[in-house]
This record gives C-alpha cells, sequence and structure tokens, in this order.
C-alpha cells in the first residue's frame, strides 16, 4: 500500500473518532474505539470479577450477571449486578474497598439513600496506572424489599 493511502486512512480514523468524541463524549468515543478494536466483553462470574477488582463476593449473595471487558489499551473493566441480604450490605460495604494505595479515598464515602447505598471510590495515583490497576469504582446497593438488596457495580479508568 502507498505510503499517501495509509496517511489517508489513519487521518479518515481520526476524522472518525473526533466526531464520535463530539457527538458521543470524548470518554465514550475512545471506549467504543477501543472495544470495537479487537475487544469483545463477556461474561464472567461474578467472584472472579470481585477478585479481580480487588474486593469478595458477600457470603450470601447469589451468583449474579457479571461483565469482563478486555482492552488492550485500558486494564479490563469489569461490571455486574447480584443481590445479596439487605442486612448484609453495610457490613460488606464497611469492609470494602481494602485499601490498596496511600492516596485512595472514596469520592463521596457511603451515601445512604432512601432506596440503598452508593460508593463512589477513586484510586488516584495508582502506583501502576496504565497496567492493570483500576482507576473508579463505582457500587450501588438499591433495597429491592425488606430483605433483599441489588448491588451493582462498575469500573473504569479515569
Amino acid at each position: 500500500m502507498r505510503r499517501r493511502t495509509k496517511w489517508l486512512i489513519a487521518l479518515a480514523g481520526l476524522a472518525v473518532v473526533t466526531i464520535g468524541a463530539t457527538a458521543m463524549g470524548a470518554d465514550s468515543a475512545v471506549r467504543a474505539f477501543i472495544r470495537d478494536n479487537g475487544t469483545t466483553p463477556h461474561s464472567t462470574g461474578c467472584e472472579r470479577a470481585m477478585t479481580a477488582i480487588g474486593w469478595s463476593m458477600p457470603e450470601h449473595a447469589d451468583e449474579g450477571a457479571c461483565v469482563e471487558e478486555p482492552s488492550g489499551l485500558y486494564p479490563s473493566q469489569w461490571s455486574g449486578t447480584f443481590r445479596m441480604p439487605r442486612p448484609e450490605v453495610r457490613g460488606w460495604l464497611g469492609t470494602h474497598p481494602p485499601k490498596r494505595f496511600p492516596d485512595q479515598r472514596p469520592d463521596e464515602g457511603p451515601v445512604d439513600h432512601k432506596n440503598g447505598i452508593h460508593i463512589n471510590l477513586s484510586y488516584l495515583k495508582s502506583p501502576n496506572f496504565g497496567q492493570g490497576d483500576l482507576d473508579v469504582v463505582v457500587v450501588k446497593a438499591e433495597w429491592e424489599g425488606e430483605d433483599t438488596a441489588v448491588v451493582t457495580f462498575e469500573t473504569y479508568p479515569d
């Protein structure tokens, strides 16, 4: 392939990403480009997902449904949903996340809502940024009834 043709293809790709960034927001466009560039999200066990992010599954949780989204540029991202006993949520969140870095901090701390508990955790200045560490973990426990909570979580690079 001629050099000029390669440059035109590269410029066309850059234009598509730029237009996508404008339409979808830069982060979404980059994620879409990376996802379509050889990575395919796939189902995985929630125990595996929790272990990968340095957490552990609650003792009495169901198996749930979790997804690993591998990436060549960022570390794998994880998301999922599972159910657990509502009375155990506060204790489980109290033991997680384990301290990983000196400057780890909750963005808001666990925030109690009428319908559940939410926590956004950022790992600032991760010593291994870009080498397998996560930057943000968002966990939400929504009350499904008097006895059950639905927990969702998502990780992503910041």
